[in-house]
């Protein structure tokens, strides 16, 4: 039977499955130091890095489930260094640190976030389909080494190898982050702002008013709240994934692309963008497109029996490059958002800029490129 659903939430034991769901008590007149809106993967992990960083008492709230939006439908590849040919030099350092990060975590965090370091390997008819320059941390394999790693491929191909990369259970590391969070309420929707000079004085809610001292705004696309006039341009890209039945097929990490080897011989596939589909149902013919690249280039593949298939929305700037920056004209609230393909790996380095710059008023470097005002207007 194949399940309408990601496959993340059915790989969690019973207790990560009620931390997505942490709601602690009352919240109405609550004065948090730091207020986090926002549950998914960037709202934890800032949540978290507040409290380490001792910044008081650290508040979360979430409309939904923690991890219910694009964090549970994601892919949770964190793969930085395939982005040397396609991203400039300074996302792929920050996409580097934020891997790091995740390491970080997985020695500090109580059992760990799951971490699971695994290769990349891209697959070409030839090396120049990548690009004109080598990096160095890239190994370059012949159609004989490729075939070794992966038998049965439908046609000779070369492949680019990259060592140390990782995946997470997105859910899984949303769980095991927020298990240590100071105070959570889940089913709590931010509505509105009051503003006061240049200081948001309280943000109203579903479960009442909250008063904090700072608050950050992690909602995927830009906050839209009464009071709180940001116009920051956002869309949102639907994709499909798969994961497969159990196969005899062991991939080498990840191989693009074509697909994951994630856990009980399952694979793990898409990722595509379904432009101008804005429709929450999983499309079948997208799903028969996805099952039919993997028998193109492995024809064992073919007739593979799909466990499970979902579809998610993806929040992106114009320029697709995210927002990290203070809501323009306020003293005390920060914004992240539209991190589209990059949320996840990009989630903890996030965090600890904006965490550093709540405490210490260090903006990140090359602060312009995060800008939200780098679109024009407020």
């Amino acid at each position: 039977m194949t399940l309408n659903r990601a496959i993340w939430r059915d790989q969690l034991t019973p207790q990560e499955r009620a931390v997505l769901g942490r709601a602690d008590g009352d919240i109405a007149g609550a004065t948090p130091d730091v207020l986090v809106v926002g549950g998914g993967i960037l709202g934890v992990t800032t949540a978290a890095a507040c409290a380490e960083a001792g910044l008081g008492d650290v508040l979360l709230i979430e409309t939904g489930r923690l991890g219910a939006g694009a964090t549970g439908g994601a892919t949770g590849l964190l793969i930085p260094e395939p982005h040397q040919w396609s991203d400039p030099e300074p996302f792929v350092d920050f996409e580097r640190a934020g891997l790091e990060r995740w390491r970080d975590l997985q020695e500090s965090v109580r059992g760990g976030v799951g971490l699971v370091e695994l290769d990349w390997l891209g697959l070409a008819p030839h090396d120049s389909g990548y690009a004109a320059h080598q990096p160095k941390d890239v190994q370059w394999l012949n159609p004989g080494q490729v075939a070794e790693l992966i038998p049965g491929l439908a046609r000779p191909m070369e492949g680019a190898l990259i060592r140390r990369q990782a995946r997470v259970n997105p859910l899984r590391a949303v769980a095991r982050l927020a298990a240590g969070l100071p105070a959570v309420a889940t089913g709590v929707a931010a509505m509105s702002a009051q503003v006061s000079g240049d200081r948001v004085v309280s943000i109203g809610t579903s479960a009442g008013e909250i008063m904090p001292g700072a608050v950050v705004f992690a909602t995927g696309r830009p906050p839209v709240l009464d009071g709180l006039p940001l116009r920051i341009p956002s869309d949102r890209v639907k994709g499909h994934l798969i994961v497969t039945e159990r196969t005899d097929i062991t991939l080498p990490g990840i191989v693009a692309p074509l697909a994951t080897q994630i856990e009980n011989g399952q694979l793990l596939a898409g990722g595509t963008f379904d432009l101008g589909d804005e429709s929450p149902a999983v499309q079948q013919d997208v799903i028969d497109a996805i099952a039919g690249g993997l028998a193109a280039v492995l024809p064992s593949l073919h007739g593979v029996g799909i466990a499970y298939q979902w579809c998610c929305f993806r929040p992106r700037h114009p320029d697709r490059r995210p927002v990290i920056d203070r809501v323009p004209g306020l003293a005390n609230a920060w914004l992240t958002s539209g991190h589209f393909r990059t949320g996840i790996l990009n989630a903890p380095v996030t965090a600890a800029v904006l965490s550093r710059w709540i405490a210490a008023g260090l903006p990140p470097a090359q602060a312009h490129t995060w800008s939200a005002t780098r679109f024009g207007g407020r």
